[in-house]
């Protein structure tokens, strides 16, 4: 049996972070970059550690109008530091519309992207929000 890939001492980075077990890593890592690599990414950018942000922006939801704009700024910050952002939805709730009151929906809100981090390749998550009133 061959022994596993030394990936150094911070582990595996970018896209060899957190592979599906198909029983050959070559071969998942060639799955992931197939599909990642249709979306336009380098070589170069795919090397970096990968930075999900998650995005709660909602047509249905005007609390977050700004949030596009927050998500835009996080990922120049990434990409400055030497990261690859990449963001990913999130369930967005709007507190006149949920029935009976949005606090029922909270830890939902809070649970859905925390479930699917150890899935991802993300090195880290940010998440976007905007500050409340006061």
């Amino acid at each position: 049996m061959a022994d596993a890939p030394d990936h150094g001492a911070a582990g595996p980075r970018g896209l060899r972070r957190g592979l599906a077990q198909y029983g050959d890593e070559a071969f998942s890592l060639f799955l992931r970059k197939a599909f990642i690599k249709a979306l336009g990414y380098s070589d170069d950018a795919l090397e970096r550690p990968i930075v999900g942000i998650a995005n709660t922006y909602s047509d249905f939801n005007p609390c977050h109008a700004t949030v596009p704009q927050l998500v835009a700024a996080v990922k120049r910050g990434v990409m400055l530091a030497g990261g690859l952002p990449m963001e990913f939805p999130t369930i967005s709730i709007h507190e006149s519309f949920a029935f009976p009151t949005s606090m029922y929906l909270r830890n939902l809100m809070a649970r859905a992207p925390i479930r699917s981090l150890p899935a991802a390749a993300w090195r880290c998550c940010a998440a976007t929000s905007r500050p409340a009133a006061r």
